[in-house]
């Protein structure tokens, strides 16, 4: 999946690709897991320019990946 948004404060694109990355698959969730956490964080008020959170300051389409990470809403997570 690639997403390229411009970003509002600094005026430079961010580019994931995630096909690109190499993420150990005993670290990442499943596919279907990732697309819910995805799905969430899309909705979510707190999503900042359609790529970052705005509570841990990463792009959701990177943070969801991983088992470990948590969602950072604060007073109650959202996955």
């Amino acid at each position: 999946m690639t997403r390229i948004k411009e970003c509002k404060s600094c005026g430079i694109n961010v580019h994931v690709d995630m096909d690109e990355l190499m993420i150990d698959e005993e670290k990442s969730v499943s596919d279907d897991i990732y697309d819910e956490r995805l799905a969430v964080c899309m909705e979510c008020p707190a999503l900042q320019y359609g790529t970052t959170c705005q509570h841990s300051g990463e792009i959701v389409s990177y943070r969801a990946l991983f088992k470990e990470k948590r969602c950072p809403y604060p007073g109650k997570p959202r996955w």
